[in-house]
């Protein structure tokens, strides 16, 4: 409803927006669909380097993991998780090929950590630019300051944990706890081998630091990706060729997109990112149609795309001779 008043308020620029969207330089949406799939890469090697540090898989994967990949992203997307939920899908498909289920979840929460530190990298970036231009609104500041007090609280509780492996097993089991407890049953109690597993993966990251090195790299270089495609995106429509604007319009608009209630952060992505862009001087037609372009390539195409993904996952689920238990050689075949 709010984006619907933005645009009403604005409709007098939706003219100019259509022809900027008529008119957008082909070369450069060309490159922003290139930006795409190289974005698409760079999530599938950070998930395929933590892999290889938890012991669960490695580079030789990427084929396979191309569409768990991408359904993952999608899934993301559309369910506000914290980027939690496309681990059902690596969850899945490590139970098809009889892979540790603690070493692929705990590979899947480590790239999700370090995701979110890449993240705050490319925040303060954007930030410093804002500072140093005098254009950081109350509301920007809000939204600034919500996610870093979050981002703050769940890592002081994951540094908490993983520093106990006692604490670490109860923390694992209270889901389960809390699900007897909803449902009025006898407590279940939960398996401690799987969280065992889990904090033991997470042990060799922490003695051995610099492995975390390449999959942090790849972490930087989605949002890295992510500023491109709305550099590419503004570049299109007439905008200039502003990267810095780019940059501080992606780190403000994904904020407002984390701290926002609606799956993929709609309403509050498209609205934030348009107001950065009109604060340095880029016009409101203009701005609409970079966001437009943008959200394209971002959302709503990995949102179609992940859909196939997962369809296709589902269409090339293995026989029961190659599930757990069974006696034929799918899962070593798959792996390959």
């Amino acid at each position: 409803m709010a984006l619907l008043l933005v645009v009403w308020v604005n409709r007098a620029d939706l003219p100019a927006a259509v022809r900027a969207l008529r008119g957008a330089d082909p070369k450069w949406l060309a490159g922003g669909l290139l930006t795409l799939t190289v974005w698409w890469s760079a999530w599938a090697l950070l998930y395929l380097s933590c892999r290889r540090i938890t012991r669960a898989g490695g580079y030789r994967e990427f084929r396979w993991l191309v569409p768990v990949v991408v359904g993952a992203v999608a899934a993301n997307l559309v369910v506000k998780s914290g980027g939690l939920a496309g681990l059902a899908l690596f969850l899945d498909d490590g139970h098809r090929r009889r892979l540790a289920p603690g070493r692929v979840g705990s590979a899947y929460v480590l790239a999700a950590v370090l995701a979110e530190g890449a993240f705050f990298v490319t925040l303060m970036a954007g930030i410093s630019v804002v500072w140093a231009s005098a254009r950081l609104t109350r509301a920007e500041a809000a939204a600034v300051t919500v996610f870093l007090a979050f981002l703050v609280a769940r890592a002081g509780l994951l540094l908490a944990v993983i520093r106990s492996r006692e604490a670490f097993v109860r923390m694992w089991g209270v889901p389960a706890r809390w699900r007897d407890r909803l449902l009025r049953r006898p407590a279940t109690g939960c398996d401690p081998s799987k969280a065992n597993e889990v904090y033991d993966a997470v042990a060799v990251l922490r003695a051995r630091p610099l492995t975390g090195l390449p999959p942090f790299g790849f972490a930087l270089g989605v949002d890295a990706l992510g500023v491109a495609m709305l550099w590419t995106a503004l570049a299109a429509v007439g905008g200039g060729n502003r990267p810095l604007v780019a940059l501080v319009a992606y780190a403000i608009s994904a904020v407002f997109g984390i701290v926002g209630f609606l799956p993929g952060g709609l309403g509050f992505v498209e609205v934030g990112s348009a107001a950065v862009m009109v604060s340095f001087g880029v016009p409101v037609a203009v701005a609409a149609a970079a966001v437009v372009v943008f959200r394209l390539w971002e959302f709503w195409l990995p949102l179609a795309v992940g859909a196939v993904a997962v369809w296709w996952l589902n269409r090339r689920r293995p026989g029961p001779a190659d599930r757990p238990g069974g006696s034929g050689p799918g899962a070593d075949e798959a792996f390959r």
